[in-house]
């Protein structure tokens, strides 16, 4: 069977110049250490990633599948995003910068 199969998540981090600049890694590092504390690591895919097109406004996190974009992700956010988006289903207030649940695409 396919390790995608398995996936409930896939949480995007910008570690790019800026992100990183504001503590991307480390927000990474937490979110690593969250899934892992919580048993989440088969679930849950954590991917570094370029620029998400925030500058400034990072480090950025997005959760997919439900498309939302997370901003100023420090260690304490990047925590609650796994305690409380993650496990518990609901968004980080605080931090959040775009939610794209109930949004069509719209055609050219």
């Amino acid at each position: 069977m396919s390790r995608l199969k398995k996936l409930s998540a896939h949480a995007l981090v910008c570690t790019h110049k800026t992100c990183r600049k504001q503590g991307g890694r480390r927000a990474a590092r937490e979110l690593k250490h969250a899934l892992k504390e919580h048993k989440l690591r088969g679930r849950v895919l954590l991917s570094k990633v370029g620029c998400l097109g925030q500058c400034g406004r990072g480090p950025v996190v997005v959760i997919y599948p439900a498309g939302i974009w997370y901003g100023g992700v420090d260690q304490d956010c990047a925590r609650k995003i796994v305690e409380q988006h993650l496990i518990e289903g609901r968004v980080v207030e605080k931090n959040l910068l775009h939610d794209m649940r109930d949004q069509k695409l719209r055609g050219a």
